[in-house]
């Protein structure tokens, strides 16, 4: 799926539909494609020319007083402006991340490694950066500067220290 989805007009034509088809589906089918549409959001940006139109969507979804996923539009909401701020996810999904959020799962703690031994666990979500993890543990040490943030960095240990990558953004 993740090929097809490699045109502006592919994916706007996706979301299109899903918007259309979330006004007309009916509990267990709407919930899915609620989950769908939250996948897409932290996925793939749409063209500028569609965009408006999603976030409305999203917005009046996110804010209409009892409305049954207020929550799920919400954190569509989030992911689309993400996505447009920082460029989308890089790396598709894989089968377990997908079957997690389908089953409403969009999030996880993380474990993170600070020199010491000292451990500390952020919750992650879908469209979590490297720059607000940063920014939390910073929050947590008592660092509040942009400047006193800016010196920090996370690295990727993989393969038992064997592999390690910076990650800024």
């Amino acid at each position: 799926m993740y090929h097809y989805l490699s045109t502006s007009v592919l994916r706007d034509s996706l979301k299109s539909k899903m918007t259309l088809w979330l006004l007309v589906l009916h509990s267990d089918s709407c919930q899915r494609g609620w989950r769908l549409l939250y996948i897409l959001t932290a996925y793939h940006r749409c063209s500028e020319v569609f965009k408006p139109f999603l976030l409305k969507f999203l917005q009046q979804a996110s804010r209409s007083a009892g409305a049954q996923y207020q929550g799920i539009a919400k954190a569509c909401e989030q992911n689309l402006k993400k996505t447009f701020l920082y460029g989308g996810r890089i790396v598709p999904p894989n089968g377990m991340e997908i079957k997690a959020m389908m089953a409403g799962r969009s999030s996880k703690r993380q474990l993170f490694l600070f020199p010491g031994g000292i451990e500390r666990h952020v919750k992650i979500k879908t469209c979590t950066v490297a720059l607000e993890v940063i920014e939390e543990l910073c929050y947590e040490m008592g660092l509040h500067t942009l400047e006193a943030i800016e010196e920090y960095a996370i690295f990727l240990v993989t393969n038992k220290g064997m592999y390690s990558k910076e990650i800024k953004e």
